[in-house]
This record gives C-alpha cells, sequence and structure tokens, in this order.
C-alpha cells in the first residue's frame, strides 16, 4: 500500500509538474509576444518623434523664409500692386511733415522700371528730409529729376521724378 501511495504521489507531482511547465511556457510565449510588441510600439514612437521634429525644423525654417520674403517684397514693387509703394512714399511724406502728391505713374518704355513723378511742399528741411528717407527707402530708386524752388517765404516746393528700379 505505501508503495502504492508513493506511486501516486509520484504521478500527481508529475502531473503538477507538467501542469507548472504548461504554464511557465504559455507565460514565456506571452512575455515575448509582449516584447516583440514592444519593441514595435517603440520604433513607431521614435519614427513620430523624428517626424514631429522635422515638421518643427520645416516650420522653423518656414519662418525664417517669411521673415526674408517680407524684405525681399518691401524691396521689389510688384506690377500687379504698387499701392504698397505709394503708401510708403505717403508714409514718409507724412513723418517728414510735408504733402507730397504722386502726379504721373508710367512703366518705363524700355520696361527697365516704373516712372514716377511727385511733387512736395514745405519747408527747406522738411523736403530735404523727404528726399533723405526716399534715397534711403527699402526700394531701388533712381532720381532722374529734382527740381526745388521756393515758393512763398517759408514754403518750398519740390518735384522729383522717380524711376522705381526694384520693380516686377
Amino acid at each position: 500500500m505505501q508503495n502504492k501511495s508513493k506511486k501516486i504521489l509520484l504521478a500527481v507531482s508529475v502531473i503538477i509538474f507538467l501542469f507548472f511547465c504548461i504554464i511557465l511556457f504559455f507565460v514565456y510565449k506571452q512575455t515575448t509576444n509582449n516584447m516583440k510588441t514592444s519593441e514595435e510600439s517603440q520604433t513607431l514612437l521614435q519614427k513620430e518623434i523624428s517626424r514631429r521634429e522635422e515638421i518643427k525644423s520645416f516650420n522653423d525654417s518656414f519662418k525664417s523664409i517669411e521673415v526674408d520674403k517680407t524684405l525681399f517684397e518691401t524691396h521689389f514693387a510688384q506690377s500687379s500692386d504698387i499701392v504698397p509703394f505709394l503708401n510708403a512714399i505717403e508714409k514718409m511724406a507724412s513723418s517728414t511733415g510735408t504733402k507730397a502728391e504722386v502726379s504721373f505713374i508710367e512703366i518705363a518704355p524700355d520696361g527697365s522700371g516704373l516712372l514716377v513723378d511727385m511733387k512736395d511742399t514745405g519747408s527747406f528741411s522738411q523736403v530735404y528730409n523727404l528726399l533723405r528717407l526716399l534715397e534711403n527707402s527699402p526700394y531701388e530708386l533712381e532720381f532722374t529729376s529734382i527740381e526745388m524752388h521756393n515758393a512763398t517765404k517759408s514754403k518750398w516746393e519740390a518735384t522729383f521724378k522717380i524711376k522705381l528700379i526694384s520693380f516686377i
């Protein structure tokens, strides 16, 4: 009987051992699958981080190009929209305290620029300051003629014939 109980105990022990081996095998398989999934997720995360860094770099580049584009656009007047150029002249005149009037606008016959005739009135120093501002404007200008004369005791009149070279 003792021999029989030992055999039963041995059989139960083997069955329990096999049961735990099977459980260990399934746990090992699940751990391996989880590691594989984790590695795939890590790879996807790295790709997403890299993509976001590229987008951020692109946005930064775009912002720096936007600044350059703005500078470029303020230097060149486009034939489809010369209003910013005329507004710039008007703003310069008002900052000097003079009154500027554009009387003539035409594209140069050779197509090399825009011809602008402008009349300005104010004190001599005001008219002279406007001339200096025009010379230092962001636009590339060529003065084809400048006529200044004393209209009254304190008022001067100036007629500027300007060729806007930076005109596309």
